[in-house]
């Protein structure tokens, strides 16, 4: 599986392409905006886009789903749990000096225990909530997308509209530091890093930490 990453808009979001060198089938993760350097690569690559998705509703993630949709006409889906965070955009929106950005329709929610195929490859959807109700991270052979779930020494914020602390942190050690040590982990900002290095380095995940559930 291949996994190509744009940094994009004043958050630098990470917006990623997935895809199977095989079947050339593709998949978007987390449209965060200019979506020109996404339909450049898709056709310098040759690629077949199949679904946009995204990992949770806040704005970073989903500025660029409405355009891309627009553009070509691939169905949006983000886990309904998060549907309230898209209907705040315009406010988000103005709040941020954005006016170009518009609400993407779900056209179907996704959930956990999904896979995606791409030929001959799957993506497995775990749920992740605590950064969002509807947090997702997207696990494929040696690799896992997950938004702003986990970062490299950090976790997401949980100070937003709802956020839940504990919830994400439970989310985290159930879900993800059960995985293989050596799985790359794609965050949603910054750079990339391993199950293995989060579990011995990342202050909120040391076992023993105050702030360890």
């Amino acid at each position: 599986m291949n996994i190509h990453c744009f940094t994009v808009g004043p958050f630098l979001e990470h917006t990623y392409i997935v895809s199977d060198p095989e079947s050339k089938e593709a998949i978007v993760i987390d449209p965060g905006g200019e979506n020109e350097k996404i339909l450049k690569y898709l056709k310098e690559k040759e690629l077949h886009l199949k679904g946009i998705y995204s990992t949770h509703g806040h704005i970073d993630h989903v500025a660029g789903a409405y355009e891309l949709h627009q553009l070509t006409q691939i169905p949006y889906r983000l886990n309904v749990k998060d549907k309230f965070l898209l209907d705040e955009l315009p406010t988000i929106s103005a709040y941020f000096g954005f006016s170009d950005i518009k609400i993407p329709v779900i056209h179907s929610t996704i959930e956990e225990g999904e896979t995606i195929e791409l030929g001959k490859q799957k993506i497995n959807v775990i749920a992740t909530p605590g950064h969002t109700p509807g947090g997702l991270c997207y696990f494929t052979e040696g690799n896992i997308l997950v938004g702003d779930t986990l970062f490299q020494g950090s976790i997401g914020r949980t100070d937003l509209p709802g956020g839940n602390h504990e919830e994400l942190l439970q989310s985290i050690k159930t879900k993800l530091l059960t995985l293989d040590d050596k799985l790359t982990v794609f965050c949603g900002h910054g750079p990339k890093t391993t199950i293995g290095r989060e579990k011995e380095f990342n202050p909120f995940l040391i076992k023993g930490h105050s702030r360890f559930l």
